[in-house]
């Protein structure tokens, strides 16, 4: 069975409530017993004061001696004078606890009937009792009638205490009904206040639930502020968190398979490109070995073939140890202080040939004196590469725009070309490895699609930024940005 914090509350509250009022009312109970028969017995002081005024009093009155004789004569008169006067009933005894003024039989039974008050002062001693029967509550106080240091009566006092006993009840039955509505009270505000209490943690659990199946949407509405409250905070915290943490786990994820899909069409164009000329080279070999040197044309033409599909392998192979060597995580570097515009310069010269093939012009615009903590030949490589990326991608009879300059404590460099431009789909990923844009001509083929790659990790590598815009139909631009020194 299963006991809700909400059961057990309502179960302890209740528990500790009945205890209190139980205790209370039996303590109530007993003080109120206390108070009774602590009334009784003043009330019995008083009375047997009373008695010894009105005792001497008749005596005094009618000019009596208190006797044997004299008790007997006037024991109806005397019960009657004193009871009247103390406000109970009077019984006169003789000193053998029977009756005065009765016949035999009858003091037989008083003796029989004597209560413990009575036998008390036949010994010479002042007592009372207290009786409750059937709802009813009786006093009787005994008391020795001496003369001449002689017992020679006993009177008893009966008086009735029966309305004091009601009262008392009544203060019980009140105290009673005061209990059980505080107990009743108590139990009802338990059920809401530990409702209350329990609410949140009825919603964190439930929320819990929903996190167990998968459910990251979970909305948590507590606003107390205790510890309570602090855990639901820190549960919504920690579903953030976890959301936050699947949301990067899926991304990367989508981007692994989109790596491995192009990492996977990458090796399967390696595959393709590096089978066709081997295909060539060994059929061309396979037919001048069988044929020798008896057709000249057909052998040079051979030949060619076989070393134009051999450079073109070459030049894979070492696209592909560039990227490998680029990629490691150690790596010779030799950094010291160079001018950024200088190799720049050499490096458009140097692809101002290649360019010149079609009739492409590179212009540029330096600013001097650039300095840089870096590798020369790896920022030459740089250039190269972006400058060479430039003249495949750009029109023929186009112009490429170089500039540099110093921006803060960086220095700028923008590349730009008139070219078809790269789509915005394509400029996600053309720094990474292997990726090549379908459907884009080239004025160039062959290339594996690693340049930007080697491009962007030298960059890093020099505490630089790279970054391309493109716009199709009118051209692309490149910008690096690599930290500066100030002139001196």
């Amino acid at each position: 069975m299963k006991w809700t914090i909400q059961f057990k509350m309502v179960v302890l509250f209740s528990v500790i409530v009945f205890i209190g009022f139980s205790a209370l009312l039996i303590l109530s109970n007993k003080v109120a017993q206390e108070n009774m028969y602590r009334e009784v017995r003043e009330d019995m002081v008083q009375s047997k004061k009373n008695l010894d005024i009105a005792l001497n009093q008749y005596f005094l009155i009618h000019n009596k001696r208190i006797s044997k004789g004299s008790l007997e004569a006037g024991s109806r008169e005397l019960e009657e004078q004193i009871g009247s006067a103390v406000g109970g009933e009077i019984t006169l005894y003789r000193p053998d606890a029977s009756k005065y003024g009765s016949s035999t039989s009858e003091s037989k039974l008083a003796k029989q009937t004597a209560l413990p008050d009575l036998r008390e002062a036949m010994q010479s001693r002042i007592a009372y009792t207290t009786m409750v029967d059937q709802g009813r509550v009786m006093a009787s106080l005994s008391f020795p009638i001496q003369s001449d240091q002689q017992l020679v009566g006993i009177v008893q006092l009966e008086k009735d205490y029966t309305d004091l006993y009601r009262r008392n009840l009544r203060f019980q039955d009140t105290i009673k009904l005061f209990a059980a509505a505080i107990f009743v009270f108590v139990f009802i505000a338990s059920i809401f206040i530990s409702r209350k209490i329990t609410q949140p943690i009825r919603v964190l659990t439930k929320r819990s639930a929903e996190v167990a199946q998968g459910s990251l949407n979970a909305d948590i509405q507590i606003a107390t502020k205790d510890e309570i409250g602090e855990l639901a905070a820190s549960f919504t915290v920690m579903i953030d968190r976890v959301r936050e943490q699947i949301d990067v786990i899926e991304r990367e994820r989508d981007e692994v398979k989109q790596v491995q899909a192009r990492s996977k069409v990458f090796f399967d164009n390696v595959t393709h490109e590096l089978k066709t000329p081997l295909t060539t080279i060994l059929g061309y070999a396979q037919i001048l070995r069988d044929n020798g040197f008896t057709d000249r044309d057909f052998f040079d033409k051979g030949m060619n073939y076989i070393i134009k599909e051999t450079r073109r392998l070459n030049t894979m192979v070492a696209d592909i140890l560039e990227v490998s060597v680029s990629s490691a995580v150690i790596e010779n570097y030799r950094f010291a202080r160079v001018d950024v515009s200088e190799i720049i310069r050499e490096a458009c010269e140097d692809m101002s040939i290649k360019a010149g093939k079609y009739n492409i012009g590179i212009h540029y615009e330096l600013e001097e004196e650039l300095y840089v903590q870096g590798d020369r030949d790896k920022l030459k490589e740089v250039f190269l590469n972006v400058l060479d990326n430039s003249v495949k991608y750009s029109d023929v009879n186009s112009i490429i725009e170089v500039q540099s300059s110093r921006e803060q404590e960086s220095i700028a460099i923008m590349i730009r070309d008139q070219g078809e431009g790269i789509s915005a789909e394509a400029l996600n990923y053309v720094f990474e490895p292997f990726y090549q844009e379908k459907g884009v001509n080239r004025i160039e083929k062959g290339s594996a699609g690693l340049g930007l790659s080697i491009v962007k990790n030298i960059v890093e590598r020099h505490g630089g930024t790279i970054d391309m815009k493109s716009i199709m139909r009118e051209g692309t631009q490149v910008h690096i940005r690599l930290p500066g020194e100030r002139n001196t």
